[in-house]
């Protein structure tokens, strides 16, 4: 009896050291499951849709090479109790990866897309918002330019434009980093097409004048007019000179020419042969001098019910304007600013 005992007792013990051996491999297994780090042999991007299930995720994982065993993937998250916490979108994992790792990931979301801002100011010209892209984005001044073609944009308002400028709407947008300059534009353009789309154009065709030829008005006045409440009074000034054929003789046009915004014209300058100089030829420049903003757009397409031919700024400070359709009156006051 005591011999069988002895030998219970034996197996008893070699029983727990078997135990203890296997709950070691056991643990081993799972550790090496779960938490080790593996070593990546390549990455994987993959996308999870919206609404996917815990056993698609699985799968999808699986079918990358993300994970070993979705089977033990699937106790891990439900021994975790995140489950129902797993975000759709697209992500990037290791080979062969820690099943710590991927839950981790999954839970925590897909890395939002890096953006910039890029903010357009009323009047910007296009090598102006050129200039800012290359600024805030990974798109060249150059590559911007060269992108910006009226023919590879299929917009209706496009139809009769020589450039880009004018259409280019000023706003504060949001892009992706990695946005071409082609989609960059088409956002300006679509944007355009959606602020004006209400507007009522038909004043242009009835004094046998295009969109293009509004827009560029509104660059006009978007570029004179300092005071709200003056746009339409010189929007009825361009009309009015444009309908008796006399030159409009705005410097912002040359300007734009000589990209000389902010020093004084010289003499040489205002001689400068350029169909930009509407001192020299009449009706409007070939194209707008900027990317005027909506109430400047507005203004174009409905001038103050006035005869005025001639306005210039009286007050350097304020920028306000004097008007009047008597040449005389004109230089009168001119004279009267120079004393």
């Amino acid at each position: 009896m005591k011999e069988f005992k002895k030998f219970i007792l034996a197996v008893f013990i070699i029983i727990l050291i078997l135990l203890v051996f296997l709950e070691s491999y056991i643990l081993k297994i799972f550790y090496e499951v779960l938490f080790k780090s593996y070593s990546a042999s390549g990455k994987v991007e993959i996308a999870i849709p919206e609404g996917t299930s815990t056993i698609e995720v699985l799968q999808i994982l699986e079918e990358n090479k993300v994970i070993k065993n979705p089977w033990l993937f699937r106790l891990y998250i439900k021994s975790r109790r995140q489950d129902k916490e797993i975000k759709s979108g697209e992500y990037e994992f290791d080979i062969n990866s820690s099943y710590a790792v991927v839950l981790d990931k999954l839970i925590q979301g897909p890395p939002q897309p890096e953006t910039f801002t890029l903010v357009i100011p009323e009047g910007f010209t296009l090598e102006q918002i050129a200039n800012r892209v290359e600024e805030m984005s990974l798109i060249s001044k150059r590559n911007f330019i060269c992108e910006a073609i009226p023919e590879e944009f299929n917009y209706n308002f496009l139809e009769d434009a020589e450039s880009l400028e004018g259409f280019l709407f000023p706003k504060t947008y949001t892009f992706l980093k990695e946005t071409s300059a082609h989609n960059l534009i088409d956002v300006l353009l679509k944007q355009f097409e959606t602020e004006t789309k209400d507007l009522d154009f038909s004043l242009a065709k009835q004094n046998d004048i295009n969109i293009k030829d509004i827009i560029t008005i509104a660059s006009l006045i978007e570029r004179e007019v300092y005071i709200a409440e003056e746009r339409e009074l010189v929007s009825a000034v361009i009309h009015n000179r444009l309908e008796t054929d006399m030159p409009l003789a705005i410097d912002a046009t040359l300007r734009y020419a000589l990209s000389k915004w902010d020093d004084e014209l010289t003499i040489s300058d205002l001689d400068t042969d350029s169909p930009y100089n509407t001192r020299i030829y009449k009706g409007l420049p070939p194209t707008p001098i900027c990317n005027p903003g909506i109430e400047s757009i507005k203004a174009a397409l409905n001038p103050a019910d006035v005869d005025y031919l001639y306005f210039v700024v009286d007050d350097l400070d304020s920028h306000s304007h004097f008007f009047t359709n008597s040449e005389t009156e004109f230089y009168n006051f001119l004279n009267s600013l120079e004393r």
